[in-house]
């Protein structure tokens, strides 16, 4: 070959010569992929996860650490996961605008639509469900206001703690369930906006998200919240002083999650997809550990889930962000709105 090249470069045909330089420069590229691609292969990989605050515990204490080990026993490259956590709707924004993640986990899917609107998500890309929890009400110790329900968050005298929507899925969730509570027992559109706005006259104050309401509870603002069964339970397991309402009726959350095409490198791939079939699989495990239910209900059993509804029953969340978020309550409810603008917390950190 190299004899061969030689004579070619020598001889006096300048179309000879052109075709053998050419010819040379293919060959040096494909013997440099060659190297890149067995490099590639043994080189360390980095993920960047995005996902909402309630998850923070159980991806940096199991399932980060738990994934890495098995990916490099699996592969023999090493993995380092860094995570980003905080609101939902917040982390959907940041991605829209630049931010690095590769993988992001959503409590709802509605912000993964969102990504798709901005085009860092293939339209067609699917996200993986994680888990599901149901909203619950948050209550003193000895739920002093005898709450049962979302419709007793419309008694006068409660002052009451809100995940904002505008940021948190939770804050999203927590409006579907307090409309959706009162529609599909009445079936009637009007009685759920009014159940919806009396329950919106008694918040008071607004958190970023459901993690942000929590530790304002904890610190002595409000009488109640709506928040996930499994944050409530986590915070229990840790010893804060609060009371669990499950209602006869409320919706059930599904959360997600999704590769983000527009960051993911061709060499990251392989890992980010890993990593969702890890949470649909052997990170079942963990979330169950952590008080979050399982990715399918299909093995739930069905006394769990009376009165349980799901967005669907709301239409899908395209058409429940639409008509009950957007439309009822950021256009009628939110400029209604009474918050305490100048909150004075205890120094404390006791309830």
């Amino acid at each position: 070959m190299k004899n061969a090249i030689v004579r070619c470069l020598k001889s006096g045909d300048w179309r000879r010569q052109a075709v053998c330089i050419v010819g040379v420069m293919v060959l040096i590229a494909i013997a440099l992929s060659g190297r890149m691609l067995l490099a590639n292969a043994s080189d360390p990989v980095r993920l960047v996860v995005y996902g909402f605050s309630t998850q923070e515990e159980v991806f940096t204490q199991v399932i980060f650490p738990a994934f890495e080990q098995a990916w490099e026993a699996e592969t023999g490259r090493d993995l380092t996961i860094e995570g980003v956590f905080g609101p939902s709707g917040t982390l959907a924004g940041q991605i829209n605008l630049g931010a690095p993640a590769d993988v992001a986990m959503f409590s709802n899917a509605q912000h993964v639509n969102w990504l798709k609107v901005g085009r860092v998500v293939r339209a067609d890309a699917e996200p993986v469900t994680i888990g599901h929890t149901p909203m619950v009400i948050v209550t003193r110790p000895g739920n002093p206001h005898g709450i049962a329900g979302f419709g007793d968050l419309a008694s006068p005298d409660l002052k009451l703690l809100h995940a904002d929507p505008h940021s948190s899925g939770a804050g999203e969730w927590a409006v579907l369930a307090e409309y959706g509570s009162s529609l599909l027992e009445s079936g009637d559109p009007v009685a759920a906006q009014a159940q919806l706005l009396a329950i919106w006259q008694n918040v008071r104050v607004l958190a970023p998200s459901a993690r942000g309401a929590l530790t304002l509870f904890e610190l002595g603002a409000g009488d109640a919240f709506v928040t996930y069964e499994q944050d409530a339970r986590l915070a229990l397991e840790r010893g804060v002083a609060l009371e669990v309402v499950t209602p006869g009726r409320t919706i059930i959350t599904e959360h997600v999650a999704v590769v983000v095409d527009d960051n993911v490198t061709p060499s990251e791939r392989p890992v980010a997809q890993a990593f969702l079939d890890y949470l649909q699989g052997a990170g079942q495990r963990a979330f169950s550990r952590y008080h979050l239910r399982p990715a399918s209900l299909l093995g739930v059993q069905e006394t769990e889930l009376v009165g349980c509804f799901t967005v669907e029953d709301l239409g899908g969340w395209s058409h429940a962000y639409l008509e009950i978020v957007d439309a009822l309550w950021q256009k009628q409810v939110e400029p209604l709105l009474d918050l305490e603008r100048d909150l004075r917390l205890p120094e404390s950190g006791g309830s």
